[in-house]
């Protein structure tokens, strides 16, 4: 057996495991019905259905645009079971990303063996199973799990945000060359950090969209536990992005935590924020889409 049929064979069992906990997850959710629930701008008249079918979409729909994945901000009151069930299906989203990254390595990282993989799964073996139109990030994201509930769930927006990489120059001319594809700013960028010394470290920045933050408070006795112990902080964090509802472990009749009822962004609206401390950055090249920064 080839490395390359080992590999599709193992995206396809993970991906059918997949599948059925998405299923047992889902029906889990909305037989979670008596416990309650708040969904950020929606008439809809079943929450829990809603709720459950965006956090366990793993396709794309045919009014999504491919740059955008699904999202829905809200909290979800869950059972234990249900909440076991989730902790198995974020266990699996994760056997699934590297399963698809074992496969995709055996082609390269290039831009053209990437879609050189991404064909080959599509057309082969996601095509034999009926599936051809995966959403890989909505596959591998966790789902935000609970099992105790915070004491209260603060949303706000963040805006004008940018995702940063640092790189030595080195590797920087190497992540264009196998990440982006070929244009102007592009090859400015590359023979601009040609010029400079290879091991110098600079800074990569995208642009991201406006996206919610959830601020956790946490009950005093969880507080004093992540003061006595930093590792807990992982397990009970005071700040996550929250594209999907959290899902919080609730025993009947316990309400949820304290939250704000956001609304939907408005771009027209003032968005206060701290001075970054990247304010000593500045561009390489004056071409306004130019990606790269260097420390001054």
């Amino acid at each position: 057996m080839s490395k390359k049929t080992a590999a599709r064979i193992a995206v396809r069992d993970v991906l059918i495991q997949l599948v059925e906990l998405n299923r047992l997850f889902r029906e889990a959710i909305e037989s979670d019905y008596g416990l309650p629930i708040w969904i950020m701008d929606t008439e809809s008249t079943n929450q829990h259905a809603l709720a459950a079918g965006v956090a366990t979409r793993l396709t794309y729909i045919e009014e999504q645009n491919k740059q955008e994945t699904a999202r829905l901000t809200g909290l979800v009151g869950v059972s234990a079971p249900t909440l076991t069930l989730g902790e198995e299906l974020n266990l699996c989203r994760d056997q699934f990303k590297t399963a698809i990254a074992d496969f995709r390595k055996l082609f390269g990282d290039s831009i053209e063996a990437i879609e050189q993989a991404s064909d080959d799964l599509r057309d082969g073996l996601l095509g034999g199973l009926q599936v051809k139109h995966l959403h890989f990030v909505q596959c591998y994201r966790q789902l935000k799990l609970f099992p105790e509930p915070p004491r209260r769930v603060g949303f706000s927006w963040a805006a004008s945000h940018s995702g940063t990489v640092r790189l030595t120059v080195e590797e920087a001319i190497e992540h264009f060359r196998k990440k982006y594809l070929a244009s102007v700013a592009v090859n400015d960028d590359i023979c601009l950090l040609e010029k400079m010394p290879a091991k110098e470290l600079v800074v990569i920045k995208r642009i991201l969209a406006p996206h919610l933050r959830a601020n956790i408070t946490w009950p005093k006795d969880i507080q004093a536990l992540r003061q006595a112990e930093p590792t807990l902080k992982k397990q009970y964090p005071a700040q996550i992005n929250s594209p999907l509802p959290l899902f919080i472990q609730l025993k009947p009749g316990e309400p949820l935590p304290e939250f704000n009822r956001i609304r939907p962004y408005d771009p027209t609206a003032k968005q206060e924020r701290l001075q970054r401390s990247d304010a000593r950055l500045v561009k390489i090249n004056d071409n306004p889409h130019s990606r790269i920064y260097r420390y001054v």
